[in-house]
């Protein structure tokens, strides 16, 4: 029987737990991306409690992408320094630390808001040679991986997505070619890095071409994927009754796959998580939000046995940018 604190493997990385943290905005650093002493506070709490593996917020690649004011930077001058101590924390808890970066708007090669079709050869390979540059940076810091955000709104998932890729050269067409991109980013990091490659993947219209995406990365580098969705944080809001699409969805992609598979969103009690994890092949599970309300809340959990995230699921630190919850404590 799996639990939520099984000692296991993710990729090469032992790990004592099947919980995901996963991060995204960062309002606790100041207009030069200095970490404050609160952001070292947050990660030695979820280190020192029972998370499995930690991703960090979002790193922007870019300074003047569309959410860049609410991320981390990866060109920020402390970036290397401030990082280097958040990892060192993670690693003397025993816990993995990943990086987990992106963009939303492509302004490269003095070229603004870029469409996927309009990219010319060169363009890709600027953007891939940023990755590759950000990656090295990533190394620098500690990190044992990275996490690509090629789903929910992200540059390089529309790359991947038939309807917005419609391309007839080598980057467009069939699955493959419009994976092509992401497939060479991967190759180029673990060739310069070694570090472990986390893929956040989107189901999209059409599952069966979302599948094959799948496959594909799994069968060309990339060492563990996390299922999501467009939008998502929009989707995984209380009351919603459809959360279990993804579900399906992941059980399908973890099937088909010999690499570790989480699932995204929208849980936060631990006996459904349990379920969830011993009816399917879903090895992990990600959260953001409940360690948002509270960094800790795994170890009441692990010492009760049981229990359910006092996050409320409202939104409110996603739709203004925050880190921390924005809900008073009732008692």
């Amino acid at each position: 029987m799996k639990t939520i604190f099984d000692k296991t493997k993710f990729g090469h990385l032992d790990v004592s737990g099947r919980i995901i943290r996963n991060g995204l905005w960062e309002s606790q650093n100041d207009s030069g991306k200095n970490l404050s002493r609160d952001v070292f506070d947050r990660y030695e709490k979820l280190a020192k409690n029972n998370v499995g593996v930690i991703v960090s917020e979002l790193i922007s690649m870019y300074s003047h992408d569309r959410f860049s004011d609410y991320t981390d930077y990866i060109n920020a001058p402390s970036f290397i320094k401030d990082f280097k101590e958040i990892t060192s924390i993670a690693h003397e808890n025993g816990t993995p630390i990943l990086a987990q970066i992106g963009f939303v708007n492509c302004n490269i090669n003095g070229k603004q808001m870029m469409e996927v079709n309009d990219l010319t050869l060169e363009d890709i390979r600027t953007i891939q040679a940023d990755y590759v540059v950000a990656a090295k940076k990533i190394m620098f810091a500690g990190f044992d991986g990275v996490e690509l955000c090629i789903g929910n709104n992200f540059y390089l998932s529309r790359v991947m997505d038939p309807f917005e890729n419609t391309r007839s050269d080598d980057y467009g067409g069939n699955t493959y070619n419009r994976v092509r991109m992401v497939l060479e980013i991967i190759k180029l990091i673990k060739k310069t890095t070694g570090l472990h490659v986390h893929c956040k993947v989107n189901l999209y219209q059409d599952e069966e071409d979302s599948l094959e995406i799948c496959k594909i990365l799994a069968e060309n580098g990339a060492d563990s994927l996390q299922i999501t969705r467009f939008l998502s944080p929009q989707y995984f809001r209380k009351g919603q009754s459809n959360q279990d699409m993804l579900v399906g969805f992941a059980d399908r992609v973890a099937k088909s796959v010999s690499i570790p598979v989480v699932l995204g969103g929208g849980r936060s009690d631990m006996d459904e998580i349990t379920e969830l994890l011993n009816n399917t092949d879903i090895d992990f599970i990600s959260m953001q939000r409940p360690f948002v309300k509270d960094p800790a809340f795994l170890t009441q959990w692990k010492i009760d046995g049981h229990g359910k995230s006092e996050c409320k699921t409202c939104n409110n630190c996603y739709w203004k940018k925050e880190s921390i919850c924005l809900i008073e404590d009732s008692d």
